[in-house]
């Protein structure tokens, strides 16, 4: 496992267009913003599919449009605990179990839950990210040295991961 070094994460690489968030309600903006911008792929890495930030309507047919409208769409998202997620109905869960081809939530490998930070990436020109998913605090940016860092850590993590069964769709 390749461990995530975000020490200092928020001044790497160029932080010129980088832009400061400093509340919920500022993270939920701007990930309204850069889901509208996807071409190819959203990537959500996130200890408990924050409740806060990702079960909102708006950011629900962002995803459902992105989807439908692009048959190589791929949304990927990482959570470590998806029991808060499930008992809250989470709008994400029912979504992955509609989009069978073009979403899906598998369980973080216990190697990589103990980061404690979150991020969601856009294609690969956008991200957001927060160092500790339990403060409003958070950066966006598009900067393309970090963006490289976040996929370095995300995609060993997804290869390693298991089908959360929740998100799955069920036959009866």
């Amino acid at each position: 496992m390749q461990h995530f070094n975000n020490i200092n994460f928020e001044r790497q690489g160029n932080t010129d267009n980088d832009l400061r968030l400093e509340s919920n309600e500022e993270v939920c903006q701007a990930i309204h913003d850069i889901s509208v911008t996807a071409l190819r792929s959203i990537k959500i890495f996130s200890p408990d599919l924050e409740y806060h930030l990702y079960n909102d309507e708006q950011f629900r047919q962002n995803i459902l449009k992105f989807a439908r409208g692009n048959r190589y769409a791929q949304i990927q998202i990482l959570v470590a605990d998806i029991t808060t997620a499930v008992h809250h109905g989470h709008q994400l869960l029912r979504l992955a179990q509609q989009l069978t081809t073009a979403m899906q939530i598998r369980l973080t490998p216990e190697d990589y839950i103990e980061t404690g930070l979150s991020f969601m990436l856009v294609d690969q020109s956008d991200f957001i990210f927060k160092p500790a998913s339990s403060n409003p605090f958070a950066i966006h940016s598009n900067c393309k040295n970090r963006i490289n860092k976040l996929l370095e850590f995300f995609t060993p993590a997804w290869e390693q991961a298991v089908l959360a069964p929740q998100s799955q769709q069920f036959h009866i």
